[in-house]
């Protein structure tokens, strides 16, 4: 979990470099909870394998 944690600060410190917004130290740790608590509320969602015949598609209608 340790080392899972890390890797998700990682991921939060690198975006919000990436997106050239500063992230003040005293509310990190706040932001890296959230996108944990996100993750695991997503995760079962990511491993759900659906049918190919269940997935929209987009339709063209002139």
């Amino acid at each position: 979990m340790a080392e899972q944690k890390r890797d998700v600060a990682r991921m939060v410190e690198e975006g919000a470099k990436t997106a050239g917004l500063a992230i003040a130290p005293e509310y990190l740790p706040n932001v890296i909870l959230n996108v944990e608590r996100s993750l695991m509320i997503a995760q079962p969602l990511l491993e759900l394998d659906l049918e190919d015949d269940l997935m929209s598609a987009p339709v063209f209608r002139p």
